[in-house]
Parts: structure tokens; C-alpha cells; sequence
């Protein structure tokens, strides 16, 4: 079968299975899917807004593709995740093409492989977040950047191309990221010269991203004041970098960790890859460019107070090159230290044992979720990749080991999605009280006192008043009114206790300390 039609299916599958199958219940994805739908039912383009207030959190073009999916298959958690999936599967062609191009067939095989087997980016794919586009956005950037440069001119332009749609989708991180790559690489290989800018055809280049990028940017400012453009350059991009914000912080090295961590199972084998990349550096540059691109992206962002690990993941394509390119000589030469081979074996064995072990840890952390601990077998494909791998390695057969490494992987990703997490997901108390919000009180007014989970906006598809008084909150009942507040435990306390209202659910919100509540009068 046709490699590129089994990479195609295997992406399907991988980035799809039970995309709907869960709630919109993450916060970011509550957010992001909340503020498409209420633009796309002001038919308003231009201003972001989230329970009928500004957004400022992110630029637009995420919210473009979910409403666009909304309008074919209505506002649900299939269509807001649906163009993260398809996301997901261009990436994986994208790669697959260019680095066949610019190395070889099976090199190009084996990165789609390891991009494939990496739970990160499935996750990610799986989410209604900007992150998707972005990674796909700056992939298609870089890898323009390095065909145009070094092989065919014309595809220099579609690097401002995707660096205006990234800009779109990210900010300036989008362009400031990208732009140090490439001048890092360009000053390494000694190639920074008067010829070499006239190859990357600046000006109309420049033109091409302004085009693209600034007339949205443009549309919000006059139409918000300035605000928008003042909260997000300020607020979302200075201070995140130069500030811990929402309790996202990290140790220095953490950028590291993150990539590796994203590009298990194979990451196991990264000395040997960079190694491969800096001895190839002279007579093939390529790979020294996806290090770089790695090493960039890590570096900056270990200087940031801000950190989750979405934000290093535009870097993840490249070191699955890195990766495949390395798998490549492995399967057909094997010139490799056997010793070092056989190390990487052994620590990516243990890591498929913590990896379980950790979800049972978490499992027995919440009480929640305690009867879920019979769901951890679907992390047996695991151990069991790793015994066939150890079983290949052993035959000499190497490409055998790759398919069960990736395989097991892969595999496990898909029961994840499609038993643990819907299990999972039935026990947020988002999901539990809806029932309760949409039969008993379903004619009442729903109303949220300071703060609540911000799913409950996406899922009743309503706006929520938010009141920050017990004055106001009373104000509301004067004249009768049945309503339903949404709001923490830790605000009970302001209540007086001669208040009308009754806890009518509780519940501790998953992973976290806090505790969503209900009260009806």
C-alpha cells in the first residue's frame, strides 16, 4: 500500500476518533469555542467576545474556522474541534512531503511516524485552541523557508504567507520565533550575505504579510479603541513572558522536558539524532536546521514566566525529523553504538511503566475518579510494544521495532480518546449538573456570582450575567424570580445565612482545588 495513503489514514484515525465524544469543558476550550459562537451569532467578524464581554486573549483566526465549521455542523464540541483535527493531518502530509523532498522517502516516513506516536500532539489536535494552526502555520513557514532557500526560489514566498496566517493565529511569538530561526541558521552556516537577502525577496515579502495579517488587526483596534490591541500586546504577550500568569509557571529547563516528553517514544534516541544532525551539518544542512529550530524554540521559552506546554509545541514537527531521519539510518544501516541503543531501549520501557503508574496515581488522587482505575489497561499496548521492540532489536530487524514502538503508541492514543477520556469527561461537575440545569430548572434565569467554570457559557449557549454583590444577587429575587447561581465554595461564606438560597449541587472540579456550586432560591 502506498506509504502516503497509509499515513493519510493513520492521521484519520489518530486526530478523529471521538472528536465530539466529550464535553467542551477545558477552560481554554470553553473559551475559544464560547467566543466563535457568540461571533458567529452577532454575524461579527472583528470583535472577539466571551459571555458578551472583550477577548483579548487571542487573535482571530481559529474562531474563523470554527464558525465556518459551526455553520455546516451546528455549534457543538465536533465542530469546534474539527479543523484542530484537520489541522493535524495537513501537518502530517505536509511533512511527509517536504521532508521526502529534502531528505529521502523513508526518512520522510519515519518522521510522520514519530509525529504520529506522539500522545502531545494528539492531545493537541484533539483540542479547540489556537495551538493547532499555529503549529501547522510555522511548520509550513520554516519548511518553505529552507526548500526556498536552498532548492526551488518560488517557495519563499509562501513563508509570508504563513507567517501572516500565523500572526493571525498566535501573535507576534508567530513572527519573532520563526524569524530568529532563520537568522540563527543563516549566521551559523555562514550564509548571511548580501545574495542571500536578495534570495528571500523582502519587500514584496513584507507586502505579502502585511496583506494578510494587518487589516484584522487594523478592524479590531478601531472598533474596540485600542483595547483589544493594548490587552493583548501588553497583557498576553509582555507580561506572560515576563511574568507568571494563572499559576503557569516553570523551572528553566522545562522547554526541554516539554519536547522531549511530546515526542515519546522515539525521543529516547535524541542524543543520537542531533549527533547526526551536527556531523551531516556541512554536506547537509537540513537536520542542523531542524536543531536549531528546536534549540530556539526551547531557549526561548525557558526565559518565560509564563509556560504551558502548548507553547514549545511549534517546535515538535522539527524534532520528529530529527527523530526520522535518525530511525532511517537505524533500520537501514544500523552503524549505531549497540551499547547506547540498548540504553534508549531500557529507559523507553520504563517510561511506558511510569507513564500507567502516573495515571493511577492521579486516578487515586481524585476519589472522583477512583472507580476509573480499571481503565488503565488501555495502557498495556505499552509494555507490550516494548517487549516486541526488544524482541525486533534482538532479531536484527529494526524497522520491525519502529512499527511496534509507533503501533503501541498510537494505539494507546486512540483508546484514550475513545474509552478513558469520555469516561473520564462524564465526571467533570460541569457534565454532571447540566442535566440538572436543562430539566429542573431549565425555565429559570441562570446567573453566575464572581467566579464559575466558564463551560457552562459554551454548553448553555446563553450569556451569564456575572454579579460580584450579595446586594445584587438578593436585588434579583425581589420580585420573585426563580434563578440558578453559578459560583464557587469559597464564596458561600459572603452569603448571609438567612439567604434564600439553597446548595442544590456540589461538586470538586477535576484536578483542581476548587469546588463548583449551585444554588436555586
Amino acid at each position: 500500500m502506498n506509504r502516503f495513503l497509509i499515513l493519510l489514514v493513520l492521521s484519520v484515525v489518530v486526530y478523529f476518533v471521538n472528536l465530539g465524544g466529550t464535553s467542551i469543558y477545558i477552560l481554554d476550550e470553553a473559551k475559544n469555542a464560547g467566543c466563535a459562537s457568540e461571533m458567529l451569532a452577532r454575524h461579527d467578524p472583528i470583535v472577539p467576545t466571551f459571555n458578551g464581554a472583550l477577548r483579548t486573549d487571542k487573535p482571530p483566526l481559529h474562531y474563523y474556522f470554527m464558525m465556518t465549521a459551526y455553520a455546516v455542523f451546528g455549534v457543538n464540541a465536533f465542530a469546534a474541534r474539527f479543523f484542530s483535527a484537520v489541522a493535524g493531518i495537513v501537518l502530517v502530509m505536509m511533512m511527509y512531503v517536504y521532508v521526502k523532498r529534502l531528505r529521502n522517502e523513508s526518512a520522510a516516513f519515519f518522521s510522520a511516524l514519530v509525529l504520529l506516536s506522539s500522545l502531545q500532539l494528539a492531545v493537541q489536535f484533539h483540542l479547540a485552541v489556537p495551538d493547532p494552526y499555529l503549529i501547522v502555520c510555522i511548520a509550513f513557514c520554516l519548511l518553505s523557508f529552507y526548500t526556498g532557500f536552498h532548492h526551488a526560489p518560488r517557495h519563499i514566498l509562501w513563508v509570508y504567507v504563513a507567517a501572516g496566517l500565523a500572526f493571525l493565529a498566535k501573535g507576534l511569538v508567530a513572527v519573532v520565533l520563526p524569524g530568529v530561526i532563520i537568522l540563527v541558521y543563516l549566521l551559523s552556516t555562514r550564509q548571511l550575505t548580501g545574495a542571500c537577502l536578495r534570495k528571500l525577496n523582502l519587500l514584496f515579502g513584507i507586502l505579502i504579510f502585511c496583506a494578510i495579517a494587518l487589516p484584522w488587526y487594523a478592524a479590531v483596534g478601531v472598533a474596540t479603541q485600542g483595547e483589544w490591541l493594548r490587552e493583548f500586546f501588553v497583557g498576553h504577550n509582555l507580561e506572560r513572558y515576563t511574568s507568571t500568569m494563572e499559576g503557569h509557571g516553570g523551572f528553566p529547563l522545562a522547554p526541554f522536558v516539554i519536547l522531549l516528553v511530546g515526542m515519546l517514544p522515539f525521543s529516547v534516541f535524541i542524543v543520537q539524532s542531533a549527533t547526526l544532525a551536527v556531523r551531516e551539518k556541512k554536506e547537509n544542512s537540513f537536520l542542523w536546521f531542524c536543531l536549531i529550530t528546536g534549540v530556539v524554540f526551547a531557549t526561548f521559552f525557558s526565559f518565560s514566566r509564563t509556560l504551558l506546554p502548548s507553547y514549545p509545541a511549534p517546535a515538535l514537527p522539527f524534532v520528529a525529523i530529527l527523530l526520522g531521519a535518525f530511525l532511517e539510518r537505524f533500520v537501514h544501516h544500523n552503524t549505531f553504538s549497540s551499547i547506547k541503543i540498548k540504553i534508549a531501549l531500557v529507559v523507553q520501557s520504563c517510561l511506558g511503566v511510569l507513564i500507567a503508574l502516573g495515571g493511577c496515581v492521579a486516578l487515586l488522587h481524585e476519589k472522583e475518579l477512583n472507580d476509573l482505575l480499571p481503565v488503565l489497561w488501555i495502557f498495556l499496548p505499552l509494555p507490550i510494544g516494548s517487549l516486541v521492540g526488544w524482541y525486533a532489536y534482538r532479531q536484527h530487524k529494526n524497522h520491525h521495532l519502529v512499527y511496534a514502538w509507533a503501533g503501541s503508541w498510537m494505539l494507546v492514543g486512540v483508546l484514550f480518546f475513545a474509552v478513558a477520556n469520555p469516561a473520564l469527561d462524564q465526571k467533570n461537575p460541569v457534565a454532571q449538573s447540566l442535566p440538572l440545569l436543562r430539566s429542573t430548572y431549565g425555565d429559570r434565569k441562570v446567573v453566575a456570582y464572581h467566579l464559575f467554570n466558564p463551560s457552562y457559557v459554551f454548553n448553555l449557549q446563553r450569556v451569564v450575567d456575572v454579579i460580584d454583590s450579595p446586594v445584587e444577587l438578593h436585588d434579583r429575587i425581589k420580585n420573585g424570580q426563580k434563578i440558578v447561581v453559578l459560583t464557587r465554595a469559597e464564596y458561600l461564606h459572603e452569603l448571609p445565612t438567612t439567604s434564600p438560597f439553597r446548595v442544590v449541587f456540589r461538586q470538586r472540579d477535576l484536578f483542581e482545588s476548587s469546588e463548583t456550586i449551585l444554588l436555586a432560591n
